[in-house]
């Protein structure tokens, strides 16, 4: 437990060791076991959120540029895990309303010197502690949310690893609904979003495929 600057009328931020997927979520839960609520209301109020890092730091400059534009691809999706009002809180903004698509052709060094720490998806942490941050999930002690959201983000670590995101792989329907499934496979509720697929992927579509131009 740390002081938290950031925070208005002071704020406390909890702060974990690096974990595994499960041992974060033994750990996740024995936090908020122990914890005692003032106001539990006021605990979990918009001001509260839950940052988790992927570390970065055994994957190559490539992989991790990949990583990146597969989480800016399916952007909507990953929003559509959390409360509605995280999308338009001013501390986790979507890529897809920021100036940022246009460092998708960049490299690694340039997208961290050019980016912004309020987005949902921060690369800034890669410099100091080889991590992505990711800034979407609200303050909660939902151990089933929290489960979903970090093996997704799993999954997306795992998934940048093995996929080849190129132009001709982005204009194949078929392949983009396969990752999208490979991705999404622990969160029932998201893959039931199928049929708004091309929608929901359309803007984030075009983006990334400048990327390739």
């Amino acid at each position: 437990a740390t002081h938290d600057g950031s925070l208005r009328n002071e704020g406390i931020e909890f702060i974990s060791q690096p974990l595994d997927l499960d041992m974060l979520v033994t750990q996740f839960k024995k936090l908020h076991v122990h914890l005692e609520y003032y106001d539990k209301d006021v605990a979990f109020s918009p001001r509260t959120s839950t940052h988790v890092h992927i570390n970065c730091r055994t994957l190559d400059e490539s992989t991790v540029r990949q990583l990146v534009l597969l989480y800016a691809l399916y952007e909507e999706f990953f929003f559509a895990m959390v409360n509605k009002d995280r999308r338009t809180n001013i501390h986790c903004v979507p890529l897809t309303e920021t100036f940022l698509p246009q460092l998708y052709q960049s490299s690694i060094q340039r997208m961290t010197s050019n980016w912004h720490k309020y987005t949902a998806l921060n690369v800034l942490p890669l410099a100091k502690l080889g991590s992505i941050e990711f800034r979407h999930l609200q303050g909660t002690d939902d151990v089933v949310l929290f489960t979903e959201w970090v093996s997704t983000l799993n999954n997306l670590w795992h998934l940048s690893q093995r996929v080849n995101l190129t132009a001709e792989a982005l204009a194949n329907p078929d392949q983009l609904r396969a990752w999208w499934r490979e991705l999404f496979k622990d969160s029932p509720r998201i893959l039931a979003l199928e049929p708004a697929f091309p929608n929901m992927i359309q803007n984030s579509l075009i983006d990334v495929k400048f990327a390739f131009i």
